[in-house]
């Protein structure tokens, strides 16, 4: 195997390392808002994860609880 042979499996392995952590990562928040809001969290209509800081950001949810995701500092402030 040549050396552009191992750059490009290497990449390949990492891509999809990459992609695995980020599944498992956007699974961890989910438990996270369950375990946080419990029945609330069928509230939220659309939410986003900022995987570089872990926190949420452009909610869609009523007020009750974006303030329940702010005072436990998993609210992203722009």
């Amino acid at each position: 195997m040549g050396f552009g042979d191992q750059i490009k499996v290497f990449a390949e392995k990492a891509k999809s390392d990459i992609e695995a952590k980020k599944v498992e990562a956007e699974s961890n928040a989910k438990k996270a808002l369950v375990d946080l809001l419990g029945e609330d969290a069928s509230q939220i209509e659309s939410i986003s994860l900022n995987l570089d800081t872990g926190k949420f950001h452009s909610v869609v949810a009523p007020e009750n609880v974006i303030a329940k995701l702010r005072d436990a500092n998993l609210l992203e402030i722009k």
